[in-house]
């Protein structure tokens, strides 16, 4: 019996953990405009409307910001000195 309820109680958090952090990829309409605004003339000179760039906008994935690497980013051994 305790077997099935921390299987389940942990099935829960993961699926709660994945639905929570799914909202934050996608882009949602208000993205879409927004991008649409900064890039209007490139998107009209494609030939798409608003209405077409944000209906194949939406639910797109947003894209990762690049994470910065450290001033310093030579291999150091555990002591602190370049290897």
């Amino acid at each position: 019996m305790k077997v099935r309820s921390f299987t389940a109680i942990g099935t829960t958090i993961l699926v709660g953990l994945a639905l929570s952090s799914a909202p934050a990829l996608t882009k949602t309409a208000t993205d879409c405009q927004k991008e649409w605004r900064a890039d209007k003339a490139a998107a009209r000179a494609g030939g798409k409307t608003q209405k077409a760039y944000v209906a194949g906008c939406i639910g797109r994935a947003s894209p990762q910001p690049a994470t910065a690497l450290p001033a310093d980013s030579s291999v150091k051994d555990g002591y602190g000195n370049k290897m």
